[in-house]
């Protein structure tokens, strides 16, 4: 005889009758390790009282979770009961099936089809996951690949902005090279007019004799010049208004004085009497054309250095802000450019916009000392 439930000999040892309990209901027997009772349980169980497993079933009472149908690794862990030498995995199958079977055979026709309907509904999910968890999977390994084509394009990029970075400071050193070399060329510029005068004001007509007026000019400013030491005279820069006029006229007198005359450059052969002229400019303001003994309406007459045309504009700007800022001194030496607030505040040199722009935004309270001088000399 075997058992019911692990389809194994109830012979020798394990098979004693203390060891086996038969069901009251059918035929089969069991061992009591395979229904999970202890020998205290079979001797209080009286044998008309036992139901097995599958006898439970049929008779659609409660499982007596107490006392289940053991597993078959549950009964090869267990020393007594069952021989080791048979195959506990057919048997074990078999008992499944059997299961199953009579499972199948006690559950409704309804509710089976309606189980079977909710497997196949299930089912169909499932599959529609596996094709969303397929084409997330390529979509996936697409992505991977674009980010390491990105990774890719980001490293050269970084390579790139270094060399651009590179680039940034040979432009900034570029730049202040240039800066320099401007400088230099306007210094050297500027030195050419080292022994020029310009005067402003003097009214412009045609047939005009310079080399006469700034004759006059000088006698009226208390200087004797030499012919000798005047190497030229010219007007300079592009002509406006409406023409000089004819000489003599009424007419071309009133078209030279509403006409704004060009400056006047007198270039000498030595510096001595450029500075003789300059210093009595300086000396003797006001002059006028009226003076002069010019036509039109009257005008003031200027007479400085002659500048470059860069300096020349920083030179008007240096005055404007002076002007804004109460500067009392803006004035020009040797081509350079001073500033000065009171008597005895410092001497400030502009070399150029950049400065007047410091200037504006560290404008000093009072009499206090520049944030940055510069020596005269």
């Amino acid at each position: 005889m075997v058992c019911g439930a692990c389809n194994k000999s109830m012979n020798g040892k394990a098979g004693a009758q203390t060891d086996i309990l038969s069901c009251s209901k059918c035929p089969k027997k069991y061992h009591n390790l395979c229904v999970k009772l202890s020998r205290e349980d079979h001797k209080q169980i009286r044998k008309n009282e036992y139901a097995c497993p599958n006898c439970k079933l049929l008779t659609k009472t409660i499982r007596n979770d107490e006392t289940p149908v053991a597993t078959q690794i549950e009964i090869e862990s267990s020393e007594p009961g069952c021989d080791q030498g048979t195959n506990s995995d057919a048997a074990v199958l078999g008992f499944l099936s059997a299961a199953q079977g009579l499972a199948a055979s006690t559950v409704p026709a309804d509710i089976m089809t309606a189980f079977t309907s909710a497997l196949r509904q299930m089912q169909e999910v499932f599959n529609g996951m596996k094709r969303e968890m397929t084409e997330f999977t390529a979509s996936l390994n697409y992505t991977s690949e674009d980010i390491v084509q990105f990774r890719q394009e980001l490293t050269e990029m970084k390579g790139q902005l270094k060399e651009l970075d590179f680039y940034k400071s040979e432009v900034k050193t570029l730049r202040a090279e240039v800066l320099e070399l401007r400088q230099v060329l306007a210094d050297k510029e500027q030195r050419h007019f080292l022994k020029d005068v310009e005067i402003t004001g003097l009214t412009e007509s045609n047939g005009e004799n310079l080399t006469q007026v700034v004759n006059v000019l000088s006698n009226k400013l208390g200087v004797q010049l030499d012919p000798r030491d005047v190497d030229d005279v010219r007007r300079v820069g592009a002509r406006g208004g409406g023409g000089g006029g004819g000489s003599g006229g009424s007419g071309g007198a009133a078209a030279g004085a509403m006409e704004r005359p060009r400056p006047v450059v007198l270039t000498f052969t030595r510096r001595a009497p450029r500075d003789q002229l300059l210093r009595a400019a300086k000396v003797r303001r006001g002059l006028t054309t009226d003076m002069l003994e010019l036509a039109g309406n009257s005008r003031r007459v200027y007479v400085n250095e002659h500048l470059t045309r860069e300096n020349r504009v920083l030179f008007s700007k240096a005055r404007a802000l002076g002007a804004e800022l109460k500067f009392k001194y803006v004035w020009t030496s040797n081509g350079n450019i001073f500033m000065r607030r009171s008597e005895t505040s410092s001497v400030l040199r502009v070399t150029s916009e950049a400065t007047l722009e410091k200037l504006g935004k560290e404008l000093p309270q009072k009499n206090e000392p520049f944030p940055f001088q510069n020596n005269t000399n």
